[in-house]
């Protein structure tokens, strides 16, 4: 039996390569076991109920009309269906019309967990885990005002970390359920030539976005600081201010960061996380038929952040940088830890078909951009040149790589890493709507567009 898989590609600007091609890679980043199906989850958005979004559907008819990318991975399933269509919507297709055998890879519901573990994005506010009266008078003026005029009208939010914006973020254990169970009987679980892979949950709050005292500490103290005893971990982007900050010769104000419980997930709020997520693996593993496998990626990857994963000789961690197991953003995994998600799946597979062979881990490492090789914490990252939010992250990249020493970010001036944190936030709150009209307002948004 031959697989075809099908990538809906996109160039360097995003744009999607081949748009008339049919994708069987049906996956749209960011999304639920809600936005799967086309619903938004009103908890999470300060809504009493759900309701079906636009936003979760490929709707366009043209490839030069795309608004986004369920238009850009989807398309053209929606002009062969004949209604918009969600990724539920397109998988059903797919499987109404091919006629012979296949094979569906089903992970949905990481991000159920995601925003309240990396307290970043989400709307009616938006939160933002940034130290902002630490900050403010560091960032461009204009920036600095956009963002205490969002805070101020309740659309930004700068302490996603306390127990109640956790609870708002988190999917409920029932809702889980009952839109899983939805979800699930839409598939025709029983189509007797079809075989379903359902991937289960690593702890989400276990990623390298997320710094504990040792990281902070083996960071900072590169600068001369020495991190004082604090419950739970800060995400990435306090770090980075945090590092800006020292840089600055700032220490007091690194002292009431670490003292902000709104900025700092602690080890209570992680243990809820982690039961949540459990709640929900076990969603997962209630499914049954002889056509169903069940694929333990939660448990494999828990182990492998908690222990290390060995690869020719390198442990990698879950700590950001330092450990080899992330790329620069800390949530997504490096090139050498994606292969090792695909062998998981890989092995499963090969139950079913023993030609199929796993990817060679130590061979991708070698040419791994994440990869720390000379051990002072910082990546060699790749080549492409950064733009938008890709900047920000792009300050911490080796300015040497080879050489111990510096990250990009101890080469620049005080103002010029400002200003790249300015614009990085600025990326992030441009489309709150009702910033966006105070940014008109005051002329900014034309000089920027």
């Amino acid at each position: 039996m031959w697989l075809k898989f099908v990538q809906p590609l996109l160039d360097e600007s995003q744009n999607r390569i081949n748009p008339l091609t049919v994708p069987t890679n049906l996956g749209v980043d960011g999304e639920d076991i809600f936005s799967l199906d086309g619903w938004e989850y009103g908890k999470r958005v300060g809504s009493g109920s759900n309701y079906l979004s636009d936003e979760y559907f490929c709707d366009r008819l043209q490839p030069y009309l795309f608004a986004d990318m369920h238009d850009k991975v989807l398309y053209p399933i929606n002009v062969l269906a004949l209604k918009k269509v969600t990724q539920l919507d397109s998988l059903i297709w797919w499987l109404k019309n091919h006629n012979g055998p296949a094979w569906v890879i089903f992970w949905v519901g990481n991000n159920d967990a995601a925003l309240a573990t990396l307290g970043l994005g989400g709307s009616n506010p938006m939160y933002l885990p940034i130290p902002y009266d630490q900050i403010k008078d560091k960032l461009k003026p204009v920036i600095s005002y956009l963002l205490s005029y969002g805070r101020s009208k309740g659309v930004l939010a700068f302490d996603p970390y306390t127990p109640a914006n956790i609870s708002r973020n988190l999917t409920e254990r029932s809702d889980f359920s009952s839109q899983f169970d939805s979800v699930i009987s839409r598939i025709p679980l029983s189509r007797t030539t079809t075989h379903f892979f359902f991937l289960n949950y690593p702890y989400y709050c276990e990623v390298g976005y997320l710094m504990d005292k040792e990281d902070l500490q083996f960071y900072l103290s590169k600068l001369g600081y020495s991190v004082p005893i604090f419950n739970g971990r800060v995400s990435l982007l306090t770090f980075i201010c945090m590092y800006a900050l020292l840089k600055d010769g700032e220490i007091g104000r690194l002292n009431q960061i670490l003292a902000d419980n709104g900025l700092i997930l602690d080890d209570t709020e992680r243990a809820s996380i982690k039961s949540r997520i459990d709640n929900f693996n076990s969603k997962v593993n209630s499914l049954t038929g002889s056509n169903v496998h069940k694929v333990p990626t939660g448990e494999k990857l828990n182990q492998a952040f908690s222990s290390g994963l060995e690869v020719d000789g390198k442990k990698l961690t879950r700590n950001w940088g330092r450990g080899n197991a992330f790329s620069f953003d800390g949530v997504y995994p490096n090139h050498t830890v994606h292969a090792y998600i695909a062998n998981i799946v890989l092995e499963e597979m090969a139950k079913l078909n023993s030609k199929i062979t796993s990817y060679k881990l130590a061979s991708i490492l070698q040419n791994d951009p994440y990869i720390d090789h000379d051990g002072d914490g910082w990546m060699p990252g790749p080549n492409y040149k950064a733009s938008g939010r890709t900047k920000i992250l792009f300050l911490f990249k080796d300015y040497q790589e080879g050489v111990k020493g510096p990250a990009v970010i101890d080469t620049m001036s005080s103002a010029e890493v400002w200003d790249v944190i300015s614009d990085a936030l600025w990326e992030e709150i441009l489309t709150i709507p009702l910033i966006r009209v105070e940014a008109q307002r005051i002329g900014f948004l034309l000089l920027k567009d």
